[in-house]
Parts: structure tokens; C-alpha cells; sequence
């Protein structure tokens, strides 16, 4: 083998461990970025969601309105905190079948 294709060679292998370790790299810092983006998603979706219902949009006004939006807040936070549990209840009993 010619010194020049030794060389390429060479050069080769330390590009590919350097790859490597920045895709390791790149791994951690996305995991990082998807909780952060989690949930910037979840709220355009409910802005989407929202912009294509404008009964939604009257309903939640006039919960607004009503309610105040503190309370509104709290209310929301908690049946939320709800949902999310009773979302994990039906799936450990669907796992228990």
C-alpha cells in the first residue's frame, strides 16, 4: 500500500470516530431540546386547533369572562392534571388485560 492511500486511510478512520462523537454528541443535546420544544408544540397545536374552532374560541372567552382568568387558570391546570392521570389509569389497566 502507497503512503498516499495510507494516508487517506488514516485520515478516514479519524473522521469517522470524530462523526461518531459528534452524532453522540448531537444525540444528548436533543434530547435536551425535546422537552423544551414539547412544549412549543403543544401549544401551537392548540392554536391551531383553536384558529379552525371559533365556537372553541366563544367558549373559552366567555369562560374568560365568567370565570376570571386566574381561576380559569387553575381550573385548567387541574383537570388537566386529571386527564393526564386518568390517561395513565386506562393504560396500565389496558396493559393489566
Amino acid at each position: 500500500m502507497s503512503a498516499r492511500l495510507r494516508n487517506i486511510v488514516r485520515k478516514r478512520r479519524l473522521l469517522v470516530a470524530r462523526a461518531a462523537e459528534q452524532r453522540g454528541d448531537l444525540a444528548v443535546t436533543a434530547g435536551a431540546l425535546r422537552q423544551s420544544l414539547a412544549l412549543a408544540d403543544l401549544a401551537w397545536r392548540g392554536y391551531l386547533r383553536l384558529k379552525s374552532s371559533p365556537v372553541t374560541v366563544a367558549v373559552v372567552a366567555t369562560a374568560l369572562v365568567a370565570v376570571g382568568p386566574g381561576k380559569l387558570l387553575r381550573i385548567g391546570y387541574r383537570s388537566g392534571l386529571i386527564v393526564l392521570g386518568l390517561l395513565r389509569l386506562s393504560k396500565i389497566l389496558r396493559t393489566l388485560r
